[in-house]
C-alpha cells in the first residue's frame, strides 16, 4: 500500500475549491478512486482524510445490529461526520464550510502525510503544532528542549 508523505500548502479559493497535492492524488488513484474521504479531527484542528475505502475499514468494527453492544465511539463519530468529496477534472475538491470552520481554513490549507491518512492544516497551525511536538520528542529523548 502506497503512503501519504511529504507536507504541501495549496491556496484556498473563494468557492471553497481546493487542490489535492499530485502525490497524494496518485496514492488515492491507485485505488481505483476518484475522491477522498474527510472527516473533523476529533483530537486536533486539523482535517484528516484519505481514500474512502480506509475508512470502511472502520464499519468493520461496528456490530450489524440496532441494539448497542460495545460499539466504538470514535468510530461512530468519524463516521457520522465523513465525506466523500469528488475529486474535479483538475485534482480539487470543495470543502463543506462546516469543514473549513473546524479547521480554522480561510485562504491555504497544509496538507500533512500521515502514512495511511493525511491531515489538513491551517498553515500556522500547523507549524505551532510541528514545533511543539519537536519539542516533545526532543525532551523525551534528552535532546536540547
Amino acid at each position: 500500500m502506497q503512503a501519504f508523505f511529504g507536507t504541501f500548502t495549496n491556496k484556498i479559493d473563494a468557492k471553497g475549491r481546493l487542490s489535492v497535492p499530485a502525490p497524494f492524488r496518485a496514492v488515492i488513484q491507485s485505488r481505483g478512486l476518484t475522491s477522498v474521504a474527510l472527516h473533523p479531527s476529533l483530537f486536533e484542528t486539523c482535517l484528516e482524510g484519505a481514500g474512502r475505502d480506509r475508512f470502511e475499514n472502520l464499519t468493520l468494527k461496528q456490530e450489524d445490529s440496532f441494539a448497542r453492544a460495545g460499539g466504538d465511539d470514535i468510530a461512530d463519530l468519524i463516521m457520522g461526520d465523513l465525506r466523500d468529496l469528488a475529486l474535479d477534472g483538475e485534482g480539487r475538491i470543495v470543502l463543506p464550510d462546516e469543514f473549513m470552520a473546524a479547521a480554522k481554513l480561510t485562504t491555504e490549507a497544509a496538507f500533512v502525510g500521515a502514512g495511511w491518512k493525511f491531515q489538513i492544516w491551517e498553515p500556522a497551525a500547523f507549524n505551532a503544532a510541528k514545533a511543539a511536538k519537536r519539542a516533545k520528542v526532543l525532551k523525551q529523548n534528552g535532546g536540547p528542549a
